[in-house]
């Protein structure tokens, strides 16, 4: 079976994710059980113990079923790719993609956090993430960017009012409502999933199944047991197989300053300037600078 996905995938790496994943949800989902019990049995006083106790395993075991299918969802996809033609003549399935098909919820976005905004690591899973995060990118505010982070469910007409320009740029692409959540602990956070929702205001299930998909993506992917990758630094995990470190913007900035004459804070303020004027994406405008078939003025 061919592989073609740059090393970051690993059949037998991903079966042993996934069956510790289902291991580790069974032996919550026991325990959650016990106390369940419990819960009907124990002495007056003990019983809001137990149920306390099995809804954090409960919640435990989602967390870990979660992780289980999204990484067999992935599994799966690309080994019925890889087991086609030689060269397929296409890209490798998005580890992204396969977590929005085994979770339902389509337009997913990755912000990894780094010391400098500008730097921010972004993974999609479609068009729609990948316009919406650029809009936040180029205007400098939005659900990925806010400081500090606001978790949860941001609707009608709060998405306009919280993010004056943002929240009607996204509207313009079918985008209604978010949904954030942090990837990462509370006292070490390490960047945001966001959920780019075309209903208004997006119900519970899907609050609470993308708060799941963040606890999963920060136990496997961002885990601090998983190696480093000698050649780009980044861990092998098929997430990182997507990242984009915006390295197009930061070339088309380097030309920008050197045409004129100015800082780099300057020299991307006018990319993003322009980029809005436009209408168009900030990477598409930015590749067009680094071509030399557009020139800033």
């Amino acid at each position: 079976m061919w592989d073609g996905t740059g090393g970051r995938y690993d059949p037998s790496a991903l079966r042993r994710l996934v069956e510790t994943e289902h291991g580790r949800a069974d032996r919550a989902a026991k325990v959650a059980r016990r106390h369940e019990g419990l819960t009907e049995t124990a002495i007056e006083s003990m019983r809001q113990f137990h149920q306390r106790m099995a809804e954090l395993h409960r919640a435990t075991e989602r967390k870990h079923r979660a992780a289980a299918d999204l990484h067999a969802g992935y599994a799966d996809a690309v080994k019925s790719w890889a087991s086609g033609p030689e060269d397929p003549g296409g890209v490798p399935p998005a580890f992204m993609a396969a977590v929005a098909e085994a979770s339902g919820i389509r337009s997913l976005a990755v912000t990894l956090f780094h010391i400098g905004e500008s730097d921010a690591s972004v993974v999609v899973s479609d068009p729609v993430a990948a316009k919406a995060n650029d809009l936040e990118y180029v205007l400098g505010e939005g659900p990925s960017r806010e400081r500090p982070f606001k978790p949860g469910v941001c609707g009608e007409p709060e998405l306009s009012s919280r993010w004056p320009q943002f929240g009607p740029a996204a509207r313009e692409l079918g985008v209604r409502a978010v949904v954030s959540a942090q990837l990462g602990l509370v006292e070490a956070p390490m960047g945001t999933l966001t959920a780019y929702r075309p209903e208004s205001a997006p119900n519970a299930e899907v609050a609470r199944s993308v708060g799941v998909l963040a606890e999963a993506l920060t136990a496997t992917a961002l885990h601090p047991a998983v190696r480093l990758d000698g050649v780009d630094g980044l861990p092998v995990h098929p997430l990182f197989g997507d990242v984009d470190l915006r390295v197009v913007v930061h070339q088309a900035t380097g030309v920008v300053m050197t045409t004129h004459q100015c800082s780099a804070a300057d020299a991307l303020d006018l990319i993003r300037a322009h980029a809005f004027a436009r209408n168009e994406s900030l990477t598409e405008l930015a590749y067009a600078i680094v071509k030399r078939t557009y020139k800033l003025t």
